[in-house]
């Protein structure tokens, strides 16, 4: 089977010789790619030929657009700053204060130079490798994206607060995140992944009172383009777990390794979203010796469903040992 046939079967519960491999990279992309992160993160064609690499040398069942997630914030009108090896960043967040809301800039993705070298990225993906892997495209929940351009510790007040201008600009967020998607489907994303780490910082009530429905409609707008989602939420989101399931229906759901991974995969039992996880990235695949890695990959796929997915909770470390990552891919095989 080829990478694109294994997973939508695998979806579909269908039987598969492998259980696909999800891993996340992008620290490892760069560097097999031979370039900085700076480099990586605004240079399509690093990201492309990294990617390639990675997808081959650790038999990746997907290749992604994944990079960073300020794109969308230089795009809304951020500055952004990019580190030699670092993730880029906002040293100024461009809301200071809810009037700010104000300064967001109504962008198109294809005119903003970030947004348009991921769709870039996407299209280059499509073209090479589209016929054979599944293609990630990548944007940020509405929720992680109010964080990128106000400051995590700032909106965590405003929510508390209930600040009168989360609506009006949740909502203009959401309408840009609906238009960086659809460029990156036109461009032959398969999948769009959805990126929301803030909404493990908060309990199931203010999320579901301001982030779910956003998520909801951000799934069922990409659904309705013909893609499918990966929601990927850092930290842990065990409370939040059964919203997810009845109110967003990803298609794929990832879950980081703080959460107990059986539980979780019973959690989305009989519904349409897979879910995939979830060895620690760091303490398992980055420290990890080889009966370390059998023993957290072995466990991944004992509580497994007919439909569940593999990866680490999160970001494959960029020193993280290749024997390792090959150990837990030759696991995969039925």
């Amino acid at each position: 089977m080829t990478p694109k046939q294994r997973l939508y079967a695998r979806l579909e519960a269908k039987p598969v010789d492998k259980i696909p491999n999800l891993n996340i990279m992008m620290a490892l992309v760069a560097k097999m790619a031979g370039v900085n992160y700076a480099r990586y993160a605004q240079d399509y064609r690093k990201l492309v030929e990294g990617n390639l690499l990675c997808a081959e040398k650790f038999g990746l069942d997907a290749v992604s657009a994944i990079s960073d997630p300020m794109r969308e914030a230089s795009a809304y009108g951020a500055q952004v700053e990019f580190p030699d090896n670092g993730v880029p960043f906002s040293r100024v967040h461009l809301i200071q204060s809810p009037k700010d809301a104000a300064k967001l800039v109504d962008f198109d993705p294809l005119a903003s130079p970030r947004t348009l070298d991921r769709v870039r990225a996407v299209e280059e993906l499509s073209r090479r490798v589209g016929g054979d892997y599944p293609v990630i495209g990548w944007v940020e929940g509405v929720l992680a994206e109010l964080a990128d351009l106000r400051g995590v510790s700032e909106v965590m007040i405003d929510l508390a607060d209930e600040e009168d201008y989360l609506k009006d600009t949740m909502d203009f967020i959401f309408a840009g995140q609906c238009r960086f998607a659809k460029a990156q489907v036109d461009a032959g994303a398969d999948f769009i992944g959805v990126g929301n780490a803030v909404a493990s910082l908060v309990g199931p009530a203010i999320y579901e009172e301001f982030a779910v429905e956003y998520d909801r409609r951000l799934v069922e707008y990409i659904h309705g383009l013909g893609a499918r989602v990966k929601l990927h939420i850092c930290g842990n989101t065990t409370a939040i777990l059964p919203l997810i399931r009845d109110r967003v229906k990803p298609d794929i759901m990832d879950v980081d390794w703080m959460v107990d991974f059986e539980k979780a995969v019973q959690v989305f039992a009989g519904s349409r979203t897979a879910v995939n996880g979830n060895m620690d990235p760091v303490n398992v695949m980055l420290k990890g010796d080889e009966k370390t890695v059998r023993g957290a990959v072995g466990h991944c796929i004992a509580v497994s469903g007919a439909n569940t997915c593999v990866a680490a909770g999160c970001e494959i470390p960029a020193a993280t040992p290749e024997e390792n990552l090959k150990t837990m891919d030759g696991m995969l095989y039925r």
